[in-house]
């Protein structure tokens, strides 16, 4: 915590920049990037984003920049979230890799019909008979035989879809959308032989998901990888605006976009394609994650390969899951990749929200980025970001020795120590800490790490005032006689 108090400082007295559209720490040495994502957002007339760094397994870099809302003009914070598209199918991935090491699944096990995991009456009919053919293995590397491009895939014509099945949108589930395919959408070529980037693909992996671990998709995540990891705050997104999430970002097309048909009856049929146009609700294995770049980060440094911080997934599956096959080089089981690097990562993009997650192997870095707009013509800006991490580095000549991780690693597994107890939380500021232990230090940080409040030591119970901070998410640190440590998550309203 010194390091980053003494950082903050810096910062107070002046050595940061003055660029309003910035939140987060500065990080001196990491300025490049400062400099880069503000020219991103000007080239691009996107109005905010996100950029989250690790060095080594530490969080050394974590910052928002511009508008998260631009009515309200809301500055993007670094724990703001996003929605990530595509990139969502790395975290699909990393959950059906999880599922592989229990022997729950063999990669080459079939999918569908009686002898399939998904082996219900409704997964029984197809309009053609290589459905039955199709592997999980296939699936995940966009090869079981569908070409349904963007945005005519299944998991975006949900309207057509509902409709066709004589229910009202959008009350057909992920598992309606797919027995509609089935039955309705011949296979474009023979499950194996060739390859064809699909959204629909890894909304059959969701289904495989549930049945294999018997719980919904987002619940298994977020319980079996995000919950380890100590990553609370990343969600299935929703689709429209009213259901925005807490610490959500608005999201915004190009100037002078069409309106997009809704897929819901009951409101205007034109709306922002942002908005209403895609059913995200069901769309979670694909692309509809919603989450902040620090968690994303996260996420991959666990499953980075690297020694600095355990991996949750062993060394040879991760090796499976980033491995190309023949039927395309450029992806493995979720993964893009590329024939001769070690690196690895996966993109996202549609209306209203673009993303790319990487782990980098030269210089042991992991990183995420994401912005709220999507412009036009938007493959120049995909280039430019993805060159803006990596042409940097030559300008790097030391890294920084902080981790900017919310909750250290060391003590995360002692979040929910049982000696003491914080009510009300979420609060509007008071809240009352009980404790089984003489409490010898109580501190408050910000998720930047700066230290908000703090007070001596106490037995038995405690008034804390946070009456004076903003609205947000802090973190509570306490110390025991015992120097026994406890981390618990505060919000205030």
């Amino acid at each position: 915590m010194n390091i980053r108090n003494t950082l903050l400082m810096l910062c107070a007295l002046g050595t940061c920049s003055a660029a309003k559209a910035q939140t987060g720490l500065y990080v001196p040495e990491l300025a490049v990037y400062d400099t880069a994502m503000l020219k991103i957002l000007k080239d691009y007339d996107v109005p905010g984003g996100q950029l989250a760094v690790t060095y080594q397994g530490r969080l050394v870099y974590n910052r928002g920049f511009g508008l998260a809302d631009t009515q309200s003009k809301k500055l993007v914070q670094p724990n703001s979230i996003f929605r990530i598209a595509s990139a969502s199918k790395a975290v699909t991935s990393i959950a059906l890799m999880h599922l592989w090491e229990q022997k729950k699944f063999k990669l080459d096990d079939t999918v569908f019909g009686l002898g399939g995991i998904l082996n219900e009456p409704m997964y029984q009919t197809a309009i053609d008979a290589r459905y039955f053919n199709i592997t999980v293995r296939q699936l995940m590397s966009h090869s079981a035989g569908f070409s349904f491009p963007y945005p005519t895939d299944p998991l975006f014509e949900t309207y057509n879809i509902a409709i066709a099945s004589g229910l009202p949108a959008p009350t057909d589930s992920l598992a309606l959308v797919i027995s509609w395919a089935m039955k309705n959408k011949a296979l474009n070529y023979t499950p194996g032989t060739s390859a064809q980037y699909t959204n629909f693909a890894f909304g059959v992996l969701g289904k495989v998901i549930e049945k294999l671990s018997g719980k919904k998709y987002e619940t298994y995540v977020r319980d079996s990888i995000l919950a380890p990891l100590n990553i609370q705050e990343m969600y299935a997104g929703r689709t429209l605006q009213k259901d925005t999430l807490p610490n959500e970002v608005s999201y915004y097309n190009y100037a002078g976009a069409p309106l997009g048909t809704s897929i819901y009856t009951g409101i205007p049929n034109s709306v922002p394609t942002p908005y209403g146009v895609y059913n995200y609700e069901i769309m979670t294995p694909a692309g509809g994650w919603v989450a902040a770049a620090q968690d994303l980060c996260k996420l991959l440094v666990a499953v980075d390969k690297f020694t600095t911080k355990p991996d949750m997934l062993l060394p040879a599956t991760i090796d499976t899951m980033t491995r190309s096959l023949p039927t395309w080089a450029n992806y493995a089981l979720g993964w893009n990749v590329k024939p001769g690097s070690k690196d690895y990562w996966h993109t996202g993009g549609v209306e209203g929200t673009a993303s790319i997650m990487k782990r980098n192997e030269t210089q042991q870095l992991t990183w995420a980025v994401i912005f709220n707009g999507l412009p036009k013509v938007y493959t120049p800006m995909y280039f430019a970001f993805m060159d803006m991490v990596t042409d940097s580095l030559a300008k790097i000549t030391k890294w920084p020795t902080h981790d900017l991780f919310p909750i250290p690693t060391a003590i995360a597994g002692l979040q929910h120590a049982s000696f003491f107890s914080v009510f009300p939380n979420p609060s509007t500021g008071k809240m009352v800490l009980s404790s089984s232990h003489y409490i010898s230090a109580a501190s408050v940080y910000s998720q930047q790490g700066e230290l908000v409040y703090s007070a001596p030591d106490f037995k038995n119970q405690k008034t804390i005032d946070l009456s004076h901070l903003a609205t947000g998410i802090y973190y509570l640190q306490l110390k025991d006689a015992h120097n026994n440590l406890a981390i618990e998550r505060l919000i205030k309203e």
